[in-house]
């Protein structure tokens, strides 16, 4: 294996979080002086200053906001908080097995609110009085019925035939990025399937499992799906980190996801591909000093291997921490140009002339050393992977399975 993987630029430029630290100090400042109605009404600009305007009532006691496939409509009135998020309609067909479903969902992902059941239709429902709108506490409540209703009412339509009450406001992929998010997820796939084979011929197993990882980092970040394939993906992550399987198969498994991945028509694809609003956002806000301690131990471990001209060894530790990086939070635009810049500067190039780039950017973050990105960094960087993308992928692609990393090459 000679070449680093592909770097396919991402179909969201920008995962920066739009929540204001300050406006959650003023809310917490707030609730501490009894002005609940202050509170609740910082706390939501806290999340996102939009919201209030754009999804609330002239009063400010009425908000409806959606997140993904789910709505979440909130009611201050009667001095009492009321949270309501309808769920799916209960089938005829397969009701006892998702209702058994509902019940662990309210016994163990659930502390706060609950699933309940009127006239054959499950929402989520949270009530407290004004007083105890802490707003911590309401956080929490709000990021259980978001992230839990948003993931298992795509479970329940597929297992069980549910249907979701709410139909979100959903804007598709254009043609044009559906055909880019198609061509990068074969050449992913076929880069990965093509690596694995390599390193499973030599019995090197621990670089086949951070190939697999990678790439599964990797399709996530580029083409931000939604819906059951998000769902699919994020369980393909916990499955491939599991440590009470042998590697050997550990490494089977991924491998056939991958091919799965690969096999996905276009079609089915582009069914869970689209842009969608979200209330609480499911990844942290990044912050430097957490990425730097994160980081610690394989930036020291990459600069070892550097060192030693194990260049195959450097990269694949930064790249796999870079993508983790996107996996677990919404990144910081300054973070962001540096990875970004240096995903698409060491792309397709043999390991030692990759392994520069890339040990330069794990060095900048670690240091601090973060330049300002301009307006349109993201795109500037787009811009110079589309003669990568157009010609160099798309003879990739046509050569594949034996010739991207040298086929016998060490």
């Amino acid at each position: 294996m000679k070449k680093n993987l592909t770097f396919n630029p991402p179909i969201i430029t920008s995962t920066e979080s739009k929540m204001n630290v300050d406006s959650f100090d003023t809310s917490v400042d707030a609730f501490d002086n009894k002005e609940y109605l202050n509170s609740f009404y910082a706390f939501l600009d806290y999340i996102n200053p939009e919201f209030r305007t754009k999804y609330g009532n002239a009063k400010g006691t009425e908000f409806n906001i959606p997140h993904g496939s789910i709505i979440v409509n909130i009611k201050l009135e009667d001095n009492q908080l009321k949270v309501m998020a309808p769920f799916v309609a209960i089938p005829e067909k397969g009701r006892i097995p998702l209702l058994r479903q509902v019940a662990v969902l309210n016994f163990n992902n659930m502390d706060l609110a609950r699933v309940l059941m009127k006239d054959n239709l499950l929402n989520f429902e949270y009530s407290c009085p004004i007083e105890l709108i802490n707003p911590y506490k309401i956080y929490y409540v709000l990021e259980e019925i978001c992230l839990t209703g948003d993931k298992y009412d795509d479970e329940f339509a597929t297992k069980f035939g549910a249907q979701r009450i709410y139909e979100p406001e959903i804007t598709p992929y254009s043609e044009e990025e559906m055909e880019s998010i198609y061509t990068a997820l074969q050449l992913s796939c076929n880069e990965c399937l093509d690596a694995v084979k390599h390193f499973e011929g030599l019995r090197k197993y621990g670089f086949a499992w951070n190939i697999i990882a990678i790439t599964f980092y990797k399709i996530l970040y580029c083409i931000h799906p939604q819906g059951q394939l998000m769902n699919d993906l994020h369980k393909y992550v916990r499955e491939h980190d599991r440590e009470d399987i042998p590697l050997p198969e550990i490494v089977a498994h991924g491998k056939s996801v991958i091919e799965n991945l690969k096999a996905i028509p276009k079609e089915k694809l582009a069914e869970d591909l689209y842009y969608v609003e979200t209330f609480i956002p499911a990844k942290r806000r990044s912050n430097l000093k957490n990425i730097q301690e994160n980081f610690e131990d394989d930036a020291e471990k990459a600069e070892s291997y550097y060192e030693q001209d194990d260049y195959l060894s450097c990269s694949i530790i930064i790249l796999y921490q870079f993508y983790r990086l996107y996996h677990f939070n919404n990144v910081q635009d300054d973070v962001n140009a540096v990875v970004a810049q240096a995903l698409a500067n060491s792309s397709g190039k043999p390991w030692e002339e990759a392994a520069p780039f890339l040990m330069e950017a794990m060095n900048n973050i670690m240091e601090g050393n973060l330049q300002v990105p301009s307006a349109s960094y993201m795109e500037d960087i787009q811009n110079a992977m589309k003669n990568l993308n157009m010609g160099a992928v798309a003879e990739n692609l046509k050569n594949m399975m034996g010739s991207l990393f040298g086929g016998k090459n060490k």
